[in-house]
């Protein structure tokens, strides 16, 4: 025998041997995969994802006009989407508190309550009716392939209850750092300020409603806003969520996507808001006319920039001729060129101001709205680095000021909140609009009776995944009954079944299609 075959034999058979006490689950298992992991790690990840903005893509500031097509043509052609993604991350969230509970680290559990409400808040106002109290939680061993759907209010409740508690308990752990924390270096303070923010973003987003639950919506807000020793919220900017990219050169741009030099455009509605009112941000979000690429013009003249009319009832020629001749501006390039993605800020001071002023304008706690309106434009500007010149001169144009109706100054507190969410924000310049009606598109838009345009109304929801239709079928068909008009994208989910005073009169797009 040779010494090849001989040492082929010597090193095969034990295996052999050994194989043959092995069950075939104990085969069949990968020694390589991991089967805990710290939770620090999940953190980490689920601070990446739900902080960064190319995770909720570009399509969200599409529907909500920020930018559109160089010909026009956004559209509001809604059918049915997936939530595979939201609830992934939701399933991140229990993975982070089992491993939690494994370590004894309770921080992370309270953490974790912060990420399954922001997922799942998403996916409710996207649908209406979601799983939420049986949601990502089985496991192999017990998987649930057919969870609950919750009616929309007890979803809410549920979630502002468990913020609530997350904020209570973590005041124990103030003084400490967490470990995975890439969003504010483990600073627990400053994730109770996160999580009694969202609380608010929850209840400015019931303003339709007078109770949650039996409670009244106003009094839980100036229950927590009043108590800020027990509910400490942010007093800067530096206090928001951002995801900075310096040093992360894994970060080669946000979006790699060639429309954004050849098709994309911002809209001449957030341009011509800017350029009325002498606002040095729009140097921050667009570039110059593409006719004016070389010719050394000045990038502070705001008359260099031009918007597309993102119009879903256009005839397909009223951008034309500013597409042909180059008057149109793209996108900044810092999202689609640069190696280092800027900034994100998907949820911060800015909104909280501007949230803290639309309840003081309705009456639910006794500050002064303009206070937080002037806040919240002044912490914006700050963020995309407008220096304070400019702001003070933007503050003081007549048609920035806090002046009018109770009504108009809402649509001003909107305008600017939408404003701070340019390509930021995931979803929530869109739920802005529909909540409120606000921005104001009326002048920009015109009525289209297509019915891929829904007849010139914002749709409402998205219809639920074919998925769930087919294996869910008796959880999901209960939950279709609980809209007004079945799995319909003009449905009103709960949050929208009721009335607001201030409500923009005349709204484009229209709400409620009958």
């Amino acid at each position: 025998m040779n010494m090849k075959r001989f040492l082929s034999i010597f090193f095969v058979l034990p295996l052999v041997f050994v194989s043959c006490d092995l069950t075939m689950d104990e085969v069949s298992q990968d020694v390589n995969k991991p089967t805990q992991v710290h939770p620090k790690t999940i953190l980490t990840q689920l601070c990446i994802t739900t902080f960064g903005i190319e995770y909720y893509g570009v399509q969200p500031y599409r529907l909500a006009w920020q930018w559109d097509q160089r010909g026009g043509g956004g559209h509001f052609n809604f059918q049915r989407r997936n939530f595979i993604s939201e609830y992934r991350r939701v399933t991140w969230c229990y993975d982070m508190v089992r491993e939690a509970e494994r370590l004894n680290d309770p921080r992370y559990i309270h953490l974790a309550a912060y990420f399954r409400a922001s997922w799942i808040f998403d996916t409710t106002r996207l649908f209406g009716d979601v799983p939420y109290t049986e949601a990502a939680q089985g496991r192999f061993d017990d998987p649930n392939f057919s969870p609950k759907y919750d009616p929309q209010e007890e979803i809410v409740a549920g979630l502002l209850r468990e913020l609530a508690a997350a904020n209570e308990a973590l005041g124990d752990y103030d003084n400490t750092k967490i470990d995975g924390d890439v969003i504010f270096g483990g600073d627990i303070r400053k994730w109770r300020q996160l999580i009694n923010l969202y609380r608010l973003r929850i209840l400015i987003n019931c303003s339709m409603k007078q109770t949650i639950a039996g409670e009244r919506v106003g009094e839980l807000f100036a229950g927590i806003v009043g108590d800020p020793e027990g509910n400490p919220i942010m007093g800067a900017l530096s206090d928001s969520a951002i995801r900075d990219e310096k040093g992360n050169m894994e970060n080669y741009k946000y979006y790699n996507d060639n429309n954004f030099v050849s098709s994309y455009r911002i809209s001449k509605f957030v341009v011509d808001w800017m350029r009325e009112r002498g606002d040095m941000r729009l140097p921050k979000l667009a570039e110059m006319m593409i006719k004016l690429d070389g010719k050394n013009a000045d990038p502070t003249d705001l008359a260099n920039y031009k918007g597309v009319i993102p119009n879903p009832g256009a005839t397909g020629d009223n951008n034309n001729t500013d597409m042909e001749d180059g008057s149109q501006s793209r996108l900044k390039s810092k999202w689609y060129l640069e190696p280092v993605g800027p900034s994100a800020m998907n949820i911060g001071y800015p909104e909280q101001e501007f949230i803290l002023a639309e309840a003081a304008l309705r009456g639910w706690t006794d500050d002064d709205p303009e206070t937080h309106y002037l806040n919240g434009i002044r912490a914006a500007h700050e963020f995309l680095g407008v220096s304070s010149a400019d702001t003070r001169a933007y503050l003081g144009h007549e048609k920035v000021q806090f002046k009018g109706s109770d009504t108009e100054k809402l649509g001003k507190i909107i305008t600017e909140k939408y404003l701070n969410f340019f390509m930021q924000g995931g979803n929530e310049a869109y739920f802005e609009l529909r909540r409120t009606g606000y921005p104001d598109f009326s002048a920009y838009l015109t009525h289209n009776t297509d019915q891929i345009y829904n007849d010139g109304y914002l749709p409402l929801r998205y219809r639920y995944p074919q998925s769930e239709i087919d294996n869910n079928n008796a959880q999901v068909s209960e939950a279709i009954k609980r809209l007004d008009k079945g799995d319909d994208r003009n449905s009103r989910m709960w949050l929208l079944q009721g009335s607001d005073p201030l409500f923009n009169p005349a709204p484009f797009p229209f709400r409620y299609k009958n």
